[in-house]
């Protein structure tokens, strides 16, 4: 079975030794590191020219010695729109975590943390990945989703390209159109059990969702709040 590939990158030595010790042991994964932003994008460039395809998952400091690592998010989530990008950083200010998020990532980690922690958020990221194609694909008042692709085709006949996270968001709203959606059943579903009280990752998404489908994002028609529960899909 192939393994799964995973960058690191991580400016400090001990840390960088300490998460290759404690994952490089796994057999299902494989590890390679980056000092740098600089040799971070090389990595990801020379991979995806290789026949090995593109790292699974990209583990990222932000502190780093050539730039601030939050600077390249947009750059990895742009050539690598499956691959699992999750934060690394001592910065614990909640501005920073949306920043990380609304730039792309998919998870954010504040150190310390344990390599225990780290593999199971990483885990469950992978999982969410490998949905089922029959699982995902809802045709619901004119609006249906298009596996292959991550799109979503609505009722006018437009196609809306969406990240992972935005077609999971969107797969369980049209699932349950017309129903209030919980927080915590669609933090569970997209992020997992360990996300599932982490409501401002789900205000970020829903309002990316908006940007992309309401004709006035502020005045939304289709994605309703539903205060202290949660979202609601109406079509019309």
């Amino acid at each position: 079975m192939a393994k799964d590939a995973i960058l690191l990158v991580e400016d400090d030595q001990g840390i960088a030794d300490f998460l290759k010790t404690a994952i490089g042991r796994d057999p299902r994964y494989t590890l390679q590191h980056a000092g740098s932003l600089r040799e971070a994008q090389e990595q990801i460039l020379q991979r995806r020219k290789s026949h090995a395809g593109p790292f699974r998952v990209v583990l990222l400091d932000l502190g780093l010695p050539d730039g601030d690592g939050m600077d390249v998010i947009p750059w990895i989530r742009a050539g690598l729109p499956e691959t699992v990008i999750m934060v690394l950083s001592a910065r614990h200010q909640e501005e920073g975590k949306i920043r990380a998020f609304q730039s792309g990532a998919d998870d954010y980690l504040t150190k310390p943390f344990t390599p225990g922690e780290l593999v199971a958020r990483m885990e469950a990221h992978l999982r969410r990945l490998q949905v089922q194609p029959q699982e995902i694909n809802p045709s619901v008042g004119g609006w249906s989703l298009l596996d292959e692709n991550r799109l979503l085709r609505t009722g006018e006949g437009r196609e809306v390209a969406l990240t992972m996270k935005e077609y999971q968001i969107i797969r369980m709203l049209l699932l349950n159109m017309g129903k209030a959606v919980s927080h915590q059943k669609l933090l569970t579903a997209v992020w997992g059990p360990t996300h599932a009280d982490q409501t401002h990752y789900l205000r970020i998404y829903i309002q990316r969702l908006r940007e992309k489908l309401e004709e006035d994002p502020n005045h939304p028609r289709h994605i309703i709040t539903e205060p202290g529960i949660g979202y609601r899909l109406i079509l019309d």
